[in-house]
């Protein structure tokens, strides 16, 4: 099956809303934020609506520092391998041009049914999907990735960088083929692969975006149930966060 050759280097993915766009600018305010709410949850007799919100914030500033740690990694990976991304993008690009010249300049001499001319053609379009797909490579690579050289200047054969760089070739070629032109889908799994390691590291909280509506429900609820006892709404409470997460 051939891949997609839709060139999208002129389109630029929509900038995603919710969580982020609300991240402070450094991850050390928002650990601050985080230990400001967690006295605040420490100290007793908090009023319903009061602890209801600190732990609504508690799980935002959560998911945001999370959030802001992958942000950081990616940017300083973006800034590390710009250069030489660069260059390898420019040789790409060139490859593929003089593949996509080749190929044209075949199809438009071929006159009659010629097994070499179909073999040549043939061989050409596998050279210009090869291009297409390292051109891929070089421009949505994993930010989340140590890159790894299309064509390294030394340690060229390292038998661990080679196995990573043609898998992630494989992948790209099959996320082509499956329609994610710009693989979002395929970047996204690297991301939340990462977040699964930062957790398993204890180093962010395992925590998902708040629900912010089902938060100001449940709010409500608890205004209408005003006359319950104050153990009672504890354990609403308690019930309702266990159910969130």
């Amino acid at each position: 099956m051939k891949v997609l050759r839709k060139d999208n280097s002129n389109s630029k993915p929509a900038k995603s809303q919710g969580p982020k766009d609300s991240i402070p600018i450094s991850a050390g305010k928002i650990k601050k934020k985080i230990r400001d709410t967690q006295r605040t949850l420490s100290k007793k007799d908090l009023p319903a609506n009061v602890l209801t919100e600190a732990k609504r914030r508690l799980r935002v500033l959560e998911f945001d520092l999370g959030e802001k740690i992958i942000d950081d990694h990616e940017r300083e990976n973006s800034t590390k391998y710009h250069k030489v991304k660069h260059f390898e993008r420019k040789k790409v690009e060139r490859k593929l041009k003089q593949s996509v010249k080749a190929l044209e300049k075949a199809k438009t001499t071929v006159e009659e049914e010629n097994a070499e001319i179909a073999a040549k053609i043939t061989q050409l379009e596998e050279k210009v999907d090869e291009w297409q797909v390292k051109l891929s490579y070089v421009r949505n690579y994993p930010k989340t990735l140590p890159y790894i050289s299309l064509f390294p200047q030394e340690n060229e054969n390292d038998t661990k960088s080679l196995a990573r760089k043609t898998r992630l070739l494989q992948e790209i070629r099959q996320a082509l083929i499956d329609g994610d032109e710009d693989l979002t889908i395929l970047k996204k799994r690297y991301r939340d692969s990462y977040k699964e390691k930062l957790i398993q590291r204890k180093l962010i909280q395992p925590v998902a975006p708040v629900d912010i509506e089902a938060m100001e429900t449940e709010n409500k609820r608890q205004e209408a149930d005003g006359d319950s006892s104050g153990s009672d709404n504890d354990d609403i409470q308690d019930d309702f966060f266990e159910k969130a997460n």
